[in-house]
């Protein structure tokens, strides 16, 4: 799927956008508010067009010619300030967005690796219904975070599979794409991935979309705190 164009789709990865990050949140998980709404601004005002992931992946799986600079807005974990912090501004520029929920936490605070992140509550069943019916799309991250690659294939498979089924009663509409907790995976994953009935998969791999080397893994380009706006522009390019 490699493009030889000068074009590209950016699909960009954020995690929680607040304030400032606490004690406990990674800093490369969070991007503070004031600078996300300065990068969405730069967006809306520049020659960069945003658009959705279903979008996009009909670019790259048709394997059309790319004939402008795309970006894709996705957003991992699901933090519950999506709803009020996050979404806000992208209803502002009237972005397209794809949330990936902690399916086994909806409504609580997400539990990983046995620490719980008080600073981490994700969306409520009501919260992400409401997002969906407002255009957001809602894609899977399996039940618990776990790194699917690591564990045994009954464990992925149950995190993959329900988690998929769990949004899909939640949202009544179904659950297409896939981020790969902590970007880990390998041939068995995503073959799990696949059979369960997922169309795409979202990596953290540093790279142009359009470049995958398959709809199961897709490249994407990490915003975090430290990203000034001179930053955020040269992450596109």
């Amino acid at each position: 799927m490699i493009n030889s164009n000068s074009t590209n789709i950016n699909i960009l990865l954020y995690h929680q956008i607040g304030d400032a990050p606490d004690s406990e949140t990674n800093p490369n998980c969070f991007c503070s508010v004031k600078e996300f709404s300065n990068q969405m601004f730069f967006l809306k005002n520049s020659n960069y067009k945003v658009i959705s992931l279903n979008e996009a992946m009909d670019m790259i799986l048709k394997i059309n010619n790319i004939d402008a600079n795309y970006v894709v807005l996705t957003f991992d974990d699901g933090c519950e300030k999506f709803y009020d912090v996050t979404f806000p501004v992208l209803e502002k520029f009237n972005f397209p967005s794809t949330i990936y929920p902690l399916a086994g936490f909806l409504g609580k605070h997400a539990i990983i690796n046995g620490h719980e992140y008080k600073s981490l509550k994700i969306l409520s069943q009501s919260m992400l219904l409401e997002l969906n019916q407002l255009g957001v799309e809602i894609g899977a991250h399996t039940m618990n975070h776990v790194k699917l690659a690591q564990v045994d294939n009954d464990t992925a498979i149950t995190e993959v599979k329900t988690s998929k089924d769990t949004l899909e009663q939640v949202i009544g509409n179904k659950i297409n794409s896939f981020s790969f907790p902590h970007g880990d995976y390998n041939s068995e994953v995503i073959e799990i991935v696949s059979q369960s009935g997922f169309t795409n998969a979202l990596t953290c791999i540093n790279g142009y979309a359009n470049n995958a080397t398959s709809a199961f893994e897709i490249p994407r380009k990490y915003i975090t705190y430290f990203d000034t706006l001179e930053k955020f522009k040269s992450k596109l390019n």
